[in-house]
Parts: C-alpha cells; structure tokens; sequence
C-alpha cells in the first residue's frame, strides 16, 4: 500500500459529525481500505469527537478538532488532535468516568486500535491510533 494520508479540520460541534464521519468514510474508500475497516474508524472518531465536546470542552465550541488518516505499509494510521484541556486517555483507568453514564468509549478505542499513543504540545491533545 503507497504511503498517501488526508487532513480534515471541523469545528468541535455536533452538526460537524456526519460531514466529518462521511468525509473520513470517503478517503478510507479512495485508500483502498474496506467497509469494515472504514466503519473501525468511524466508530472510533465519534467517540474521539464527542469526547472532545463532552468532557473536554465541555460543551459544542468553535475550537477545531484536526483528523489526518494515512495508509503505509504497515496498515493504517489516525491522528486526532483537539486543544481541549490535557486528556491522556492511555493512562486513564478503566471504569474511571467523571459520570455515573458512559465509561465505554475508552475501552471501545483501545479494543478497536492495534496501538495508541497520546502527546500533549501545547495547546493540542494529540491522539495516534494504529490499525
């Protein structure tokens, strides 16, 4: 597979989502990757993307949240970046939701990625999940 990637750039709010999911649906197909694949992906950056409102905002915010999707050789690359406040979600315990809902989106991501990795330079969270 030729190393190819796409950028997309949203606003954190929830009327950005379906452009931004389809978008992301889009490029995974154009980089050869299957439904299956592109609908891992999807599922994961709704979760991303509704976190970074939810918890990391803490409501919808004209911030932008910043997609990049790559293909290489060795399978396929994510990278999501917001500037809400710091959020380490690979050392963020299991089961340990600031609410009494929820608490699964964590898990899900980790499930569904081979690896993750989380940098924060400021102001972004920077969010690297391998397929």
């Amino acid at each position: 597979m030729p190393a190819h990637s796409t950028d997309i750039s949203v606003s954190a709010r929830y009327a950005e989502l379906p452009a931004l999911l389809a978008a992301l649906a889009r490029r995974a197909a154009a980089l050869g990757l299957s439904e299956a694949a592109g609908r891992r992906l999807q599922v994961v950056l709704e979760e991303l993307f509704t976190n970074t409102i939810v918890h990391g905002h803490r409501q919808e915010s004209a911030e932008l949240v910043h997609v990049r999707l790559s293909c290489h050789e060795a399978g396929v690359h994510l990278r999501y970046c917001d500037n809400a406040p710091p959020f380490d979600l690979c050392h963020r315990q299991e089961g340990a939701a600031d609410d009494s809902l929820g608490g699964f989106g964590l898990p899900l991501i980790k499930g569904m990625s081979k690896r993750i990795r989380y940098t924060r330079r400021e102001p972004l969270n920077i969010i690297e999940l391998d397929f």
